[in-house]
């Protein structure tokens, strides 16, 4: 059995997400071995300092 892990990662701008995976190359089977996320809080008025200014 040929098998190798991957991790996938989705980064937001506040959040955060992960897994896991256990993946069979020969029979294209896979299995979770984890996954989670996390919310980062931040109100709007920090949200604001990090928007960009795209009016000319």
């Amino acid at each position: 059995m040929t098998s190798k892990k991957i991790l996938g990662l989705d980064l937001g701008t506040n959040s955060i997400g992960w897994a896991l995976i256990d993946q069979d190359q020969e029979n294209s089977n896979g299995e979770i071995l984890g996954l989670g996320s996390r919310i980062i809080p931040m109100s709007q008025d920090i949200l604001g300092r990090f928007q960009f200014n795209t009016q000319k």
